[in-house]
C-alpha cells in the first residue's frame, strides 16, 4: 500500500503514537498527551480520523479473540495476520484429528463460559472490553528511532523490512511510509504483559505481525494450551463478564505471540504489572 507524494508530505506533521483515549507522542521520549482531552490531529497519515483508528484496532482485537475460541475458526484467525504470516501458517499438515481435538476443547470452553456468564461468547461492546488498560502506540516505517528506542517494548519497530523496495513492501509489508502500531496487553489474570505489533495493510486494515518462529503447528499447540489453561481454571474466572473477555483475549493473543501458557494460578484481582516483557519484539 503506497501512499501518494502529497499524502507523505502531509504525513510528516502527523502524530505517531496513540492510545484508546488520545494519541501519544512518538518515540522521541516526549511524554504522552493529556488523555482526558480528545485528540484533534489525524490519527495516522491517511484520511482516517483518530476515532476511526481506535475503532479499527478494537475491532481487530474483538475479531481475533472471537475467532480464537470459535469452532473451526482457525482459518478466520489466520486471516488477521500479515501477508507473510498468513502464507506461512496457511501451509499446514494438521489432521482431522487435530481439528477435532481443538474443536472439542473450544466446545467445552463455550459451554463453561455460558454456564458462568449466562451468555454466549460474543463481544458486543469492544470499547468496554478493550478500554484504556490497553495502550496503543503508533509510528510509520522509516521514522527515525532514537538511540535506545528499540529497548522500549511498547513502541513499534519502524525499520524497513527486507522487501521494502518491492511494491507494497512485498509479503512483509514493511515499506517506507506504511503505518505500524503496537498494542500492550497489561499483566493480569496470572499472565504477563503481551506486546502485539500491527501493520496497516491495504485497504487501511490493521493486521498482526506474528513472530516468524510461529508456524501452523506452533500456533495450534499454543492456542490449545492456552484455552486448556483458561478453562481448567474456570473457578478463578472474574465475576465481571468484560474482565472475563479480557482474560480470554489475553490468552488468545499470548498464543499468537508465542508466549507460553504457564501454571501460575489466575487471580481475578491480579493487578501486578510486571516490568519484564514477555515478548519484546
Amino acid at each position: 500500500m503506497r501512499k501518494s507524494i502529497l499524502f507523505s508530505a502531509v504525513a510528516a506533521v502527523a502524530i505517531s503514537g496513540m492510545s484508546f483515549t488520545a494519541f501519544a507522542q512518538d518515540a522521541t521520549g516526549a511524554g504522552p498527551m493529556d488523555r482526558t482531552t480528545p485528540a484533534t490531529q489525524p490519527s495516522d497519515r491517511t484520511t482516517d480520523t483518530s476515532a476511526d483508528n481506535v475503532r479499527s484496532v478494537r475491532t481487530l482485537l474483538k475479531n481475533v479473540t472471537e475467532a480464537g475460541v470459535k469452532k473451526d475458526g482457525f482459518d478466520n484467525l489466520v486471516r488477521r495476520f500479515v501477508d507473510a504470516d498468513r502464507d506461512r501458517i496457511g501451509k499446514n499438515n494438521l489432521t482431522r484429528a487435530d481439528w477435532d481435538k481443538l474443536n472439542g476443547r473450544i466446545d467445552k470452553f463455550q459451554k463453561d463460559w455460558k454456564a458462568k456468564y449466562n451468555q454466549d461468547f460474543d463481544i458486543d461492546h469492544e470499547d468496554m472490553v478493550f478500554n484504556d488498560q490497553f495502550r496503543v502506540t503508533k509510528g510509520e516505517i522509516g521514522d527515525a528511532q532514537p538511540a535506545g528506542s528499540r529497548m522500549d517494548p511498547t513502541k513499534p519497530d519502524t525499520t524497513p523490512g527486507p522487501e521494502a523496495n518491492k511494491v507494497g513492501g512485498g509479503d512483509t509489508n514493511r515499506d517506507k511510509g506504511r503505518d505500524v502500531a503496537k498494542v500492550t496487553f497489561p499483566a493480569g489474570h496470572g499472565m504477563p504483559q503481551v506486546y502485539v505489533p500491527l501493520i496497516n495493510e491495504f485497504p487501511a486494515n490493521w493486521k498482526i505481525d506474528v513472530p516468524d518462529s510461529v508456524d501452523a503447528r506452533k500456533l495450534y499447540d499454543n492456542l490449545l494450551n492456552h484455552l486448556t489453561m483458561a478453562d481448567d481454571q474456570q473457578a478463578q474466572w472474574p465475576a465481571d463478564v468484560n474482565d472475563g473477555y479480557r482474560m480470554i483475549a489475553h490468552h488468545v493473543f499470548a498464543a499468537i505471540m508465542d508466549v507460553p501458557a504457564n501454571s501460575t494460578d489466575m487471580k481475578p484481582s491480579d493487578t501486578d504489572r510486571s516490568t519484564t516483557p514477555a515478548n519484546p519484539r
